[in-house]
């Protein structure tokens, strides 16, 4: 099998540079973090620039974690100078790095969906100069992987020249720039740009390029911790890994060389995580079989669409019930907007932190209890699915998932979390293609033939009612018309609507 190239490109810290480039603003020397702080201190900042990064400060820190390490750095920087008092602040790295006395200060930019996705299609347009669309796979709204092979020899290029070449087109016409990977497979080229890049010095324009083949990944990530630096290893699979005396990918490596009668062999690693250890065996031996063609050409079996949100405060049990019934309404109408049908819905329930921390609720309450990410013991989820007649009717749906909700929520516990999914989806032509099964006997009973007959005008009307809501939110927007519950205090779909991905537009 002819051996291919693939290059992984990683926009720096993107939301944050972006909004450094609207401020007319130095990116890599400019301190700020992408957050909305009308949330309270405790909100996730979606990006940090990189400049802010070199205090310690992680990619997803909550905004008092920033608050804090920068108090912590000011203080260091006032016992270094004369009486202990600094004589200003500045935002700027370059500043600071040249006057003692200067405090650190930061910009905090409030999120700006739609701006991002506008950046993130510009760059897209000028990968597309060099890289035809069956080249390039959009990872996600600030990363690509590219099949370069093709197009080394054509142009007589090496695989990092030809990196660079793209990654500089971008920073000339932006102003951004980016991190690379290169690899002899999509993981490889994943893992260059993830782990070897990010710890390599930067050039005059912050870019960073790494490569890597199977034996040089090998040699050089085989004793690399921790595993949650891999792609795909999350926490639970590290702690599972480590649970079992698992802790670098060559440990895993070597595990599945292991012989039958041994504790560490193949057999262990299938028992822990099933099919998917297949996957983890390959990658810990830097073994990617996956191709871009097979990206280009996969199509799920079966198709779901899931949505969620986490609520800015704890809800009783009678809010979070609105947001259901909210959510459930604004599901069908995206249904309905893409003529996709459902027969089967689901409601998964996560529970705030206070649950275990108020008396009045902890003491009453026997459910099972898990750690959050944080190590804080909250009770565990809940989770309840409802089989519908197949179609995308809000009055179904909403019912159906009020109902569910209504049967698995414990009411004296405090909401934060609350995710909807709609499965088994299919496109209104393979809906009717399918038929509808009949019944001979109802049929024949006069009383309900009629009540067949009004549910038919019913789903008609409610039709009609639904692409007439989507036609009016099409053209002015997903505020132009609004049910009278979305104007009940602790109602979210009037915010959300102003939102992309949970975040301002």
């Amino acid at each position: 099998m002819e051996e291919r190239t693939y290059i992984a490109i990683d926009l720096k810290s993107f939301y944050a540079s972006v909004e450094c480039i609207e401020r007319d603003l130095n990116p890599l020397t400019t301190h700020l973090v992408v957050a909305d702080e009308s949330r309270t201190s405790k909100t996730i900042c979606l990006a940090v620039s990189p400049a802010l990064k070199a205090y310690g400060i992680g990619g997803r820190p909550r905004l008092f974690e920033v608050i804090r390490v920068v108090k912590q750095e000011n203080a260091r920087r006032r016992r270094r100078v004369p009486n202990h008092i600094l004589t200003g602040e500045t935002t700027d790295a370059e500043e600071l790095a040249v006057n003692d006395t200067l405090g650190i200060s930061y910009h905090i930019a409030p999120p700006r969906m739609a701006l991002y996705m506008e950046y993130s299609a510009r760059i897209y347009e000028i990968y597309l100069r060099r890289i035809a669309p069956a080249d390039i796979h959009i990872y996600s709204v600030d990363e690509v992987f590219i099949d370069a092979t093709s197009y080394l020899d054509t142009q007589n290029i090496s695989a990092h020249d030809f990196a660079l070449l793209l990654v500089r087109d971008v920073l000339h016409e932006t102003g951004i720039t980016a991190t690379a990977g290169i690899g002899t497979n999509l993981y490889l080229a994943k893992i260059a740009m993830d782990i070897v890049a990010k710890h390599m010095p930067p050039d005059a324009d912050g870019v960073r390029i790494a490569q890597l083949d199977e034996m040089g990944y090998r040699r050089i990530l085989w004793t690399h911790r921790p595993l949650t630096d891999f792609w795909r290893i999350g926490r639970g699979y590290a702690a599972k890994l480590e649970a079992n005396g698992l802790y670098t990918m060559g440990d895993i490596a070597r595990c599945s060389l292991g012989d039958a009668h041994k504790y560490w062999n193949e057999d262990l690693l299938y028992r822990l995580f099933g099919i998917q250890a297949e996957l983890l065996i390959d990658h810990a031996w830097g073994i990617e079989t996956t191709r871009m063609e097979d990206i280009k050409n996969y199509r799920p079996k079966e198709r779901s669409k899931h949505m969620g949100q986490v609520l800015q405060s704890p809800y009783t049990a009678d809010q979070a019930r609105l947001v259901v019934w909210e959510m459930a309404d604004a599901l069908t109408l995206l249904l309905a907007e893409r003529y996709t049908t459902t027969d089967r819905i689901d409601l998964t329930i996560g529970y705030d932190i206070e649950c275990l921390v108020r008396p009045e609720i902890r003491d009453h309450y026997k459910g099972r209890i898990h750690k959050d990410r944080y190590g804080r013991r909250v009770p565990c989820p809940t989770h309840g699915y409802a089989c519908i007649e197949r179609g995308s009717s809000s009055r179904i749906v909403m019912n159906a998932l009020t109902k569910v909700f209504d049967e698995i929520i414990d009411s004296r516990l405090l909401i934060r979390r609350i995710t909807l999914s709609a499965h088994h989806l299919l496109s209104n032509e393979l809906h009717t293609s399918e038929g509808k099964q009949l019944c001979l006997f109802s049929l024949l009973d006069m009383e309900g033939h009629s009540s067949v007959q009004r549910e038919t005008v019913d789903e008609t009307k409610e039709k009609a009612l639904q692409d007439a809501l989507i036609s009016i939110k099409k053209a002015h927007g997903k505020n132009a018309i609004l049910r009278g519950a979305n104007f009940i205090d602790g109602a979210t779909t009037r915010q959300r609507n102003n939102q992309i991905g949970g975040h301002k537009a």
